[in-house]
């Protein structure tokens, strides 16, 4: 049996903005410890490359000829 002390890692983890691998014996996964911030960056991340790629394949549309275009009127003030 092995025994760790978990709050040694959380330790380490304060102020380090690597993650923790935690290799698995078996064939399960493996696990990685980030911290919150660090998550919180990823999840960002994604998000930003989620909009591109939106953008993305919404220009291609329009080069294909998927697209709509609109003008845009000035409409006097009543």
């Amino acid at each position: 049996m092995i025994s760790i002390n978990v709050n040694d890692i959380f330790d380490k983890m304060i102020g380090n903005e690597n993650e923790i691998i935690i290799k698995r014996e078996n064939d399960a996964d493996d696990l990685i410890l980030i911290t919150a911030k660090k998550y919180n960056e990823i999840l960002e991340e994604l998000k930003r490359l989620k909009y591109w790629e939106e953008i993305d394949k919404r220009i291609e549309n329009v080069k294909a000829g998927k697209g709509q275009f609109h003008e845009l009127i000035e409409v006097d003030d009543v």
